[in-house]
């Protein structure tokens, strides 16, 4: 019986003669691929902790699927202004197949066009880069990642137009688009987004021309078209039937009737209108919407009328009416 325990004993030695070589749960492809990642950016001090020694799931700014062990989620978030991560986002990206999470936040010597090779990452969910010194268009190949939720391309040196193929992504909730170098118009083609639509988020931006008809088609919880150069009617955007939270239309050129207008009841929260051509008076309809925390109509010449009493129309101060030829609360009782 001791002479079978011990060849028993001797054969697992055998088989396992180093059993620590296989507790890394890390995929050989993507550590090699990690690597390379980590090369491409010179081996920036930043990513010292991605030793080849090591398990590359225990890593900084990576994360592996349990049930998988391959590399779902890369996160290079510097919390410091100084970091020395610079150059342009390493090809080598695009040979993580099973990436479904890619962020780049807050590193300004990060620069260059969006990589090409991100296009391979079919399984990508949410594609963050803010904050970073990137230039070049949005590019059009993101139309291709059929999976995508989210686009965040927040705080960059982006330029060019939006492409009109991003309307093609069936699972988009959020584009996000603001704080860039954009030009030209909002394409018609996101009319078409599937109902109720992405929130778009395209301020502090140079879009101009008129809000396409067809996203009256859409009903996402938020607009922020604020700060550019947009121009003529943007009723489209408003209807008791839908159900935004938060619309922003500020300064810009737009020019409508603001008189005749509905509003979502319940669901309305924010309405910013403020440095623009709107005409007309305040409709009483703003009476009824329940939980509105923030309006501003603020320096619209033409806007004139009679305040209308109640709801929560009395509770902001002056100065979201504030140059206009409004009266009565907040402001001074009307004249005859």
């Amino acid at each position: 019986m001791g002479s079978m325990l011990m060849m028993l004993g001797l054969c697992v030695l055998l088989l396992c003669p180093f059993p620590v070589a296989f507790s890394e749960q890390c995929h050989p492809h993507d550590k090699k691929v990690l690597l390379q990642f980590k090369k491409e950016l010179n081996n920036p001090y930043f990513l010292a902790s991605w030793n080849p020694k090591e398990d590359c799931c225990t890593w900084y700014c990576v994360e592996c699927d349990d049930t998988t062990n391959r590399i779902y989620k890369l996160f290079l978030v510097s919390s410091f202004p100084d970091t020395n991560l610079s150059g342009q986002i390493p090809p080598s990206v695009g040979d993580l197949p099973y990436l479904e999470d890619l962020t780049f936040h807050k590193l300004p010597n990060l620069v260059g066009p969006i990589q090409p090779t991100i296009a391979k990452l079919t399984k990508l969910k949410y594609l963050i880069i803010t904050n970073t010194g990137i230039s070049g268009p949005v590019p059009d190949f993101l139309a291709q990642l059929k999976n995508l939720e989210l686009i965040k391309l927040s705080f960059n040196s982006l330029s060019g137009t939006i492409p009109t193929s991003l309307s093609q992504l069936p699972n988009l909730s959020s584009l996000q688009l603001d704080r860039n170098k954009l030009t030209g118009p909002i394409p018609a083609s996101f009319g078409s987004f599937k109902k109720p639509g992405p929130d778009l988020i395209l301020s502090h931006n140079q879009l101009s021309g008129p809000i396409p008809s067809s996203l009256g088609n859409l009903d996402p919880e938020r607009i922020d078209f604020s700060r550019n150069k947009l121009e003529g009617d943007a009723s489209v955007l408003f209807g008791s039937k839908k159900t935004t939270q938060i619309l922003d239309l500020s300064r810009n050129k737009f020019s409508f009737d603001l008189s005749h207008l509905t509003f979502p009841k319940k669901s309305l929260i924010w309405l910013d209108l403020n440095h623009n051509k709107i005409y007309g008076s305040i409709p009483a309809a703003l009476t009824k919407v329940e939980n509105l925390q923030h309006f501003n109509v603020s320096y619209n010449p033409q806007l004139s009328g009679q305040i209308p009493q109640g709801g929560e129309l009395q509770r902001f101060d002056q100065y979201a009416y504030f140059h206009t030829k409004l009266c009565g609360s907040p402001l001074p009782p009307c004249t005859k």
